[in-house]
């Protein structure tokens, strides 16, 4: 498959998936660029060789038509040998002309045997002029032609050497970065990773102190309440007690008092029944005195 310009500018490479390796697009067009303008010049230059070559091949084709021409034109008959001046062969410029001089024309008049030989020896000579010319041209063409390919092999091979000198830079440029990159983001994470656990560590302890402020406050609230809470109880019994103790002296008091009064109502109803017995006992005997006394008075009556 060959390689044209177009297949160089229109190729399209693939972006690496997310997290792989890959070149900068920029650097990569650039060079496509340049291998796409310097594979338009080997062209452009192969194919004005091809016709330079083209053209020194029908140049040769030429000469070597005209150098066939001649034996024809030399073996044409001759009626009667009629001396004539000997011909001068015209001048054939092979330097610079393309194309060799075509062989002269035959005279339309009967020629004598030595002016046949005249021209089997221009025809000969012609004919090695022009296999001189032409095999010097196709050398020339071929030298030519050698060298241009070496050198556009050389070109290319000097293309290709830079073309691979420039990727591997290009790809130790990039694994450079990338491993830089890498180990900056290695370092940052690290870095962001200590200080999260510093932080972290330093929220805990915060949290701890706080934690066991906020339990030792609460401890010493609780105890404060508790050994208030005891105090209290304890004057609230011993004031109880104080109080049950005055109450039930009270009431001892009280009882002593009323059994006291309990014990002189009692001796108060003894003695109240003791006169109200004596009372009634006199009474009754004043009754029954009266009535003794009433009874002889009847009598006497």
């Amino acid at each position: 498959m060959r390689l044209t310009p177009a297949d160089v500018h229109n190729v399209a490479f693939k972006k690496p998936s997310i997290g792989k390796r890959g070149y900068d697009e920029d650097e990569v067009d650039a060079f496509l660029d340049l291998v796409e303008a310097e594979l338009a010049r080997l062209i452009e230059e192969n194919n004005e060789l091809t016709q330079r070559v083209a053209a020194l091949q029908g140049s040769l084709a030429a000469a070597e038509a005209g150098a066939a021409g001649a034996p024809a034109v030399a073996a044409a008959p001759v009626e009667a040998p009629a001396p004539a001046p000997e011909p001068e062969p015209e001048p054939v410029v092979m330097q610079k002309a393309p194309e060799p001089e075509p062989a002269p024309a035959p005279a339309p008049a009967p020629a004598p045997q030595g002016a046949v030989q005249d021209v089997h020896l221009q025809a000969a000579r012609l004919l090695g002029l022009a296999q001189d010319t032409a095999d010097r041209l196709t050398s020339d063409a071929a030298a030519e032609a050698e060298a241009t390919r070496n050198s556009a092999k050389a070109e290319s091979e000097s293309l290709l050497t830079n073309a691979r000198n420039e990727s591997d830079r290009m790809l130790t440029e990039a694994r450079t970065e990338s491993d830089t990159m890498l180990t900056n983001a290695r370092n940052e994470s690290e870095r962001l990773v200590t200080e999260a656990r510093a932080e972290s560590d330093k929220t805990l302890n915060d949290a701890k102190n706080t934690s066991e402020g906020m339990v030792n406050d609460a401890t010493a609230k609780s105890e404060a309440l508790e050994r208030d809470s005891r105090i209290r109880a304890e004057a609230m019994d011993r004031e109880a007690q104080t109080k049950y103790a005055q109450v039930m002296g009270q009431l001892t008091e009280q009882r002593t008092t009323l059994e006291r009064k309990i014990d002189d109502l009692h001796t108060y109803e003894r003695e109240y029944r003791s006169r109200l017995k004596g009372w009634i006992t006199d009474q009754l005997s004043q009754l029954d005195e009266g009535t003794n006394q009433a009874a002889p008075a009847e009598q006497q009556v």
